[in-house]
């Protein structure tokens, strides 16, 4: 697996005879998992044991036991592990397989509408047992490897493409949205790289070749948030595990995150966890 500077990842292992991969993962050490990277890929997430976060574009999402969450093509991701014993299965395909080699219709009102992104399933599905069947069923057939498992898998996965267009589709952005979002992505990607560094709303608004006003309006119609108040969520995200993981004192973790007055730090870190630093460190340790 390679993941490029663009973020895109190319996974070498997968087959160009048959481009399925599936695998069962486990974790125990609290964190993130890989870097945000992105593929072409469909992707579908299952977590079998524990809880997790799956940033996904502009969102974390919460995924527990039982939940599956999809990745659509080019979603910018990653997964980070939220427990002391993580244990997720993934499936990930080139779309292209599904592709007849005469042209019919559904190819042209599904299945090319789905690698061009003109149809998105929404992230997180819940409570849809028969989806989580089918996805589950194709999870045991890769791992047996029966004869004829490649023709099983295949027409497992038009079925679940068609639940998922049938009960979980999303409104696709229109051209002036998506005009919005990639506006904004370089001014996030800086924004995650170096939110332990002083950063100016002026400086994210010229990276976006906007004013200010108008960018803060675009940045909380994006992601819900203004861009500073985003950026000290980074920084709080970020200290939290400084305290539980590596058992830093409060000063340090906030300077480390890029806070320069400690008092400062503990107010904001209780506005957003409702328990002050010295408190989310003595969660972790009590039993």
């Amino acid at each position: 697996m390679v993941i490029t500077a663009s973020g895109q990842m190319i996974d070498q292992s997968m087959g160009n005879d048959f481009p399925v991969r599936i695998k069962r993962m486990e974790y125990h050490q609290p964190g993130p998992i890989l870097k945000k990277h992105w593929h072409e890929e469909f992707m579908v997430f299952y977590i079998e044991k524990g809880n997790a976060l799956i940033h996904c574009n502009l969102q974390a999402i919460p995924a527990k036991a039982g939940d599956l969450v999809v990745i659509n093509s080019n979603d910018m991701h990653y997964l980070e592990n939220c427990c002391h014993h993580l244990i997720e299965q993934y499936m990930l395909v080139d779309l292209t397989m599904l592709f007849s080699h005469k042209e019919d219709v559904c190819q042209t009102q599904y299945m090319k509408p789905l690698l061009q992104n003109l149809i998105r399933f929404q992230n997180k599905i819940e409570n849809d047992e028969e989806l989580i069947r089918q996805v589950l069923e194709l999870f045991r057939e890769y791992e047996q490897k029966q004869p004829g498992y490649e023709l099983w898998i295949k027409a497992g996965l038009y079925r679940i493409i068609v639940l998922l267009m049938r009960r979980h589709t999303v409104p696709v952005y229109n051209t002036t949205e998506k005009k919005r979002h990639h506006q904004l992505l370089p001014v996030l990607k800086y924004i995650n790289d170096h939110y332990n560094q002083k950063i100016t709303l002026n400086k994210l608004a010229g990276m976006a070749n906007l004013n200010s006003h108008y960018f803060c309006r675009l940045f909380k119609d994006i992601t819900g948030m203004p861009p500073i108040e985003y950026v000290n969520h980074l920084r709080i995200d970020a200290a939290l595990k400084l305290l539980q993981q590596y058992h830093l004192p409060v000063g340090e973790a906030a300077s480390s995150v890029g806070f320069n007055d400690s008092g400062y730090f503990s107010r904001l870190f209780k506005k957003y966890k409702n328990m002050s630093p010295k408190e989310a460190q003595k969660e972790l340790a009590d039993p």
